[in-house]
Formats: structure tokens, C-alpha cells, sequence
């Protein structure tokens, strides 16, 4: 039988290391170990893992509990917490995710060889599942993401951050998920970029790419197929690059 597959987010170098070193004394293939919650999201559809082990507290803008819950939406690998919190508010917080075991720091081998057990014969499957089909944007206000006229509203850890769309200067593909460059930061959101950029106004922002959407205006210059925006070469898809060339001011 194949060794059960697993993926750990620990933002303690020596804890991950340590981690890892006993779940493979225990039989068990560590395929990666990452620090955040944005390397977990992106990792995950790459390796296929049977089971994440993630501490609630990660580096980057993610912590455990809200890339759990993004994890949820997208596939139906289990997962179980780790943590040094037992308090009732993160307690109650990590419950609405649906955990599959949750561990408090430190514990024993035989607990989290237990609670790996018990969480993968409760999920009833060693595979990773196709998520359901994202809902179509409608006019209603999502969990994630407010769109205003000028604004998107983002969520990082247990806030919404306001970010003007004029701020926006591209937005890149992630699998389901895309990243948002503004001019100081980098957001990963639970968006597709198609829902995206349905969400953008077209006269303001373009896509140019499968991979891509830019705001126009930020375009700094166009060299051989890419766009130079900040330093970045944004590659031009063939089926778009033509569409491109005729809103702008060419002389």
C-alpha cells in the first residue's frame, strides 16, 4: 500500500523539521513543508497530498484558520490544526472550518499518529476530490470580496482592507485562486481571475493574457510580447495582443 502523503504548514523552521523527521519515522511521506498559508494554497494542487498538518499561527498575510477555510472551498484534502492557543475565541474560530483533528502544542507521537489515523478514516478517502464549481458573481455581497465603485475590499487575516482599483496595477492567475498587485503590496484572493475581472471595469483594465488582466494605465512600455509594468514583464497572448495595440495611443 502507498505511504499516506502529507503536507505540513509550520512557520517554525525547527518545528517543521522535527515534525516532519517523526511523521516519516512513523511510515508517512512528508511531500512539503511551507511557512504560509499563500505557499500552502499554491502547493497543494501541486502535490496532492493525503492530509495537511498546519499551525494556526503562518507567516504571511494568511493564518491558519482562514487558508483552512480557503482550502475548503477549493478541495477535500483533510486537514488538522496544530497550535499553542486553546482559548475558546480561536477554539470557536477554527470550528467553523470543520477541522478533522486539533491539536494543542506539545503533543505526544502516539496522539498525532491517533488523530493523522482517525482524520484520513474520517474523510473517507486518500485522493484529492474535484471542489464544486465556484458560484457565478452575482449582485449580492460576498464573504471575501466587496466590490464598491472605486474600491475593493480584501480580506487579510480577520479584516477587510480597503484597496482602490486605481492602485490595482495587474492581477495574475493562481490556479482558482489570483493574485492582486497593487503598488506597495501583494494580495492572494479566493477569486478566479475570470470572476475577477468581471468584477473590474473594462475601460479601466484589460485582459491580455489567459494569465493576466492589467490596468491600462499602468503600463509603462511594451517590448518584443510583454508589457513592462514596475519592473514585471507580463507575457501578451496572441488572441489579445491585437485588441491591446488598438486602445492604446500608438504614434
Amino acid at each position: 500500500m502507498a505511504r499516506l502523503k502529507l503536507l505540513i504548514a509550520e512557520d517554525d523552521v525547527v518545528i517543521a523539521q522535527n515534525l516532519s523527521l517523526s511523521l516519516e519515522s512513523m511510515g508517512y511521506e512528508v511531500c512539503q513543508a511551507v511557512s504560509s498559508g499563500e505557499e500552502l494554497l499554491l502547493q497543494v494542487h501541486q502535490h496532492l497530498p493525503d492530509l495537511i498538518i498546519l499551525d494556526i499561527t503562518l507567516d504571511g498575510k494568511l493564518d491558519g484558520i482562514e487558508t483552512a477555510a480557503m482550502l475548503a472551498k477549493a478541495t477535500r484534502v483533510p486537514f488538522i490544526f496544530m497550535t499553542a492557543f486553546s482559548d475558546k475565541e480561536t477554539i470557536d474560530r477554527a470550528k467553523q472550518t470543520n477541522p478533522h483533528a486539533y491539536l494543542v502544542k506539545p503533543f505526544d507521537a502516539r496522539t498525532l499518529q491517533s488523530s493523522i489515523e482517525l482524520a484520513i478514516h474520517n474523510a473517507g478517502t486518500w485522493q484529492l476530490q474535484p471542489a464544486a464549481l465556484p458560484a457565478q458573481p452575482t449582485d449580492t455581497v460576498e464573504a471575501d470580496n466587496f466590490l464598491l465603485h472605486d474600491a475593493l475590499f480584501v480580506k487579510v487575516r480577520n479584516r477587510l482592507e480597503k484597496v482602490m482599483l486605481e492602485d490595482i496595477v495587474w492581477a495574475e492567475a493562481q490556479d482558482i485562486y489570483c493574485n492582486i498587485k497593487t503598488r506597495t503590496h501583494l494580495h492572494l484572493v479566493s477569486q478566479s481571475l475570470k470572476n475577477l475581472e468581471q468584477r473590474l471595469p473594462a475601460g479601466q483594465f484589460m485582459r491580455v493574457h489567459r494569465s493576466y488582466i492589467v490596468q491600462l494605465t499602468a503600463i509603462e512600455a511594451i517590448e518584443d510580447n510583454n508589457i513592462l509594468i514596475g519592473g514585471k514583464q507580463i507575457p501578451i497572448g496572441n488572441t489579445h495582443r491585437d485588441a491591446l495595440l488598438k486602445r492604446l495611443q500608438i504614434l
